[in-house]
């Protein structure tokens, strides 16, 4: 056999492995740095998830949209799975979810200058806390009526709010602020810092639309696939890239 064809070969081959892996669209809203379109890799939890999925042979594919949007889409049907979401007992009425592959530390976060001795949530009666709408917090968190809350849609709008002094607190998740504050505010990120104890640890899942002849056996091939990854190393690789 030639040089010329071996090559095509080789070729045809790749083609075939291609053409046969299984798509898997999968779709998200964008959560820097967990889902983020600007990214090289699209961020930590596309990151994660694309490289299990490729590890067994599927070959997945990103769509963003606004997070209701994407919620309905996964649970009709529309697309195959979500990469990046907290389970709850209404949500598994249409979706399997794998087993969590990351955690989300949801905490409260101040300036250094504000005054707030915590340990429960009754010590913070008379803040005001700037939340995000249709944000799923910590159920005691989300229940509390004692608590001065003020919606807005996007966590920077809150820092800003923060720097600003017009609301005394705000919450979410330590990686996306981070993050949100060296985007953003790379001035003031010094003049921040976190409450301590965290309101909530979240499971962070790959969810399929039981929509989805196949979803239990997506679901066991990225469980697998995520331990292979931590044995390996290469989970701790991706990890550590995202220094947020």
């Amino acid at each position: 056999m030639n040089l010329r064809s071996i090559l095509l070969f080789v070729i045809l081959n790749l083609f075939i492995q291609t053409s046969s892996a299984q798509v898997i669209s999968i779709v998200s809203s964008q959560w820097p740095p967990y889902v983020d379109e600007t990214m090289p890799q699209k961020g930590l939890a596309v990151e994660l998830v694309n490289k299990a999925l490729k590890r067994k042979g599927y070959q997945p594919s990103l769509h963003i949209y606004n997070w209701q949007r994407a919620l309905e889409g996964v649970e009709i049907g529309v697309f195959d799975a979500t990469c990046a979401i907290w389970k709850t007992a209404k949500r598994e009425r249409n979706l399997v979810y794998s087993e969590p592959y990351l955690t989300n530390t949801i905490s409260f976060i101040k300036k250094k200058s504000t005054h707030v001795e915590y340990q429960g949530l009754a010590d913070l009666q008379g803040f005001v806390i700037g939340v995000l709408r249709d944000y799923a917090y910590d159920e005691s968190f989300n229940r509390s009526r004692g608590l001065i809350k003020i919606p807005a849609n996007f966590i920077v709008q809150n820092l800003h709010k923060l720097n600003n002094g017009t609301i005394d607190l705000t919450l979410g998740d330590e990686r996306a602020i981070n993050y949100t504050m060296e985007k953003f505010l790379p001035t003031h990120s010094q003049s921040f810092e976190f409450i301590k104890p965290a309101l909530a640890f979240k499971k962070l899942y790959l969810a399929v639309s039981k929509s989805n002849k196949s979803a239990q056996t997506i679901i066991e091939d990225f469980n697998q696939a995520i331990k292979e990854m931590q044995q390996d190393g290469s989970y701790d690789r991706i990890v550590s890239k995202y220094k947020y």
